[in-house]
């Protein structure tokens, strides 16, 4: 009788969910589930061959940024200039001094006591102001009844407001009560000298600056230029020739290498050797992240392939992974065709082995510095020839990371099929939660039969026992 009470029933009806769920939803879950591991497996396994993939873009690139092109200046001394080469410089060893430091043109008025008048003529006063490729006639706007200070300001004004950025003016106070101007260039060297000249009034004149030739400026405060016209450009003796540039950072001396000068050498300091190399430690950089990534790649697809007595591998079985897992492994350890015989060949030859447990290993790292430094065509052919380790590598790893590669045919392919098995888990839960329904209203109704029954039985009971 307990079991078509409401809780019997409820019972019953849960009985039925679970027997019907474990029959037609829990096979499909676990089947969506292992789909799903595997889907999350390609996934991790496509992050990681995308990793080697960009490294491979580096070893196979034959173009003149390749890393097997790069190149390293060492100086024998470093406190005076530095050294950038570039992939483009040619090895080669040369010698330096620097005798001279470039300078920034600089030309000063007489200082003037601030508050004194100018004398300047009133009117529209114009002047000529050169520097390099900048040349500008400034007009200023005058009262005659200008302060030194007043008539500084404007002409500093004017200047910096027709300035193409080459040249700005300041006036400044040397000394309490005095003015001065100053007019510099902002790119150093003779090529950017500055030279100055009325047009019309005597704006310049008024401050001494009007300078029929280039006057050194004087102690006393007498206007005139900072530095002289031999002072402006670099000096420097260049494997014994002599040397000038208009600025300290040069790149036109040696082909591919950056000069920055820091400070003048000292007589009697012993010249710069200038030692322009191939760049092993930049290879060896580069081929060891390829490594690394390399192995991260074949051993997460190594470890999830190869299945233990406890456990079952996610890809064993998969022809797909199997396949990617043989190409690894014959694209870094075969023999590289097409190159000419003596030359290196197999990373062996610059001291990379394989293991198929582990990858691979850089385990003598001297074979590799010396093929970078003794034969650096040698080790890039191996790497970015036609048939070279990284190009072949590259064209593997690319056709199953690409956007329509294998592992996005495979993944998609995933995301449909658990789509299919979402819908299908649905439907056949709603189909359960139906087929519950009657159920329970067939037990419902036996409830109420059961009730009815037990109601007449009581009932006759009572009249046989003669207590009706």
């Amino acid at each position: 009788m307990d079991l078509l009470s409401t809780s019997g029933i409820d019972s019953l009806i849960s009985n039925f969910r679970y027997y019907e769920r474990s029959r037609r939803i829990t096979p499909l879950e676990q089947r969506k589930t292992k789909i799903s591991n595997l889907s999350s497996a390609w996934s991790d396994l496509n992050t990681k061959l995308t990793s080697l993939r960009s490294e491979l873009d580096g070893l196979k690139s034959a173009e003149g940024n390749s890393v097997f092109d790069s190149k390293i200046a060492e100086l024998s001394n470093s406190d005076y200039f530095t050294a950038t080469a570039t992939s483009s410089a040619v090895t080669g060893a040369y010698t330096m001094t620097v005798d001279q430091l470039a300078q920034f043109d600089n030309v000063v008025s007489d200082t003037k006591a601030s508050d004194s008048a100018s004398g300047v003529q009133a009117g529209t006063l114009s002047f000529r102001v050169q520097s390099g490729t900048f040349d500008s006639t400034i007009e200023i706007t005058t009262t005659g009844s200008e302060t030194y200070k007043e008539l500084m300001e404007k002409i500093s004004t004017a200047i910096n407001d027709a300035s193409d950025g080459s040249i700005a003016a300041s006036a400044f106070s040397p000394t309490t009560g005095q003015s001065k101007l100053s007019i510099a260039t902002q790119n150093s060297g003779k090529d950017n000298e500055i030279t100055l000249s009325d047009v019309s009034g005597n704006a310049l004149a008024s401050i001494g600056l009007n300078l029929s030739s280039r006057v050194a400026a004087g102690a006393d405060g007498s206007a005139g230029y900072v530095y002289a016209e031999s002072e402006l450009n670099s000096k420097l003796t260049f494997n014994g020739i002599s040397v000038e540039r208009n600025s300290n950072t040069i790149d036109d001396l040696i082909s591919g290498v950056t000069l920055i000068l820091k400070q003048k050498m000292d007589t009697g300091v012993p010249r710069v050797n200038i030692m322009i190399k191939n760049d092993t430690e930049k290879v060896k950089e580069k081929v060891k992240s390829f490594i690394s990534s390399f192995n991260a790649a074949y051993n997460y697809l190594k470890d999830n392939y190869n299945s233990t007595k406890d456990k079952r591998a996610i890809f064993t079985g998969n022809s797909t992974a199997s396949n990617l897992k043989q190409l690894l492994t014959s694209q870094t350890t075969s023999q590289v065709e097409g190159l000419p015989s003596g030359d290196l060949s197999f990373l062996s030859d610059i001291g990379i082995s394989f293991d198929p447990n582990t990858g691979l290993t850089l385990s003598d790292e001297s074979k590799l510095d010396d093929a970078a430094s003794a034969t650096p065509d040698q080790v890039q052919a191996l790497f970015n020839s036609t048939n070279g380790i990284a190009t072949k590598l590259f064209n593997t790893v690319d056709n199953y990371t690409k956007t329509d590669g294998i592992i996005s045919h495979i993944t998609d392919s995933y995301d449909s099929t658990m789509s299919y098995l979402s819908d299908k888990i649905t439907s056949r839960n709603e189909n359960i939660d139906k087929q519950a329904a009657v159920q329970r209203k067939k037990y419902e109704q036996l409830q109420v039969q059961l009730a009815t029954i037990m109601n007449n039985y009581n009932y006759f009971q009572q009249i046989a026992q003669g207590t009706f």
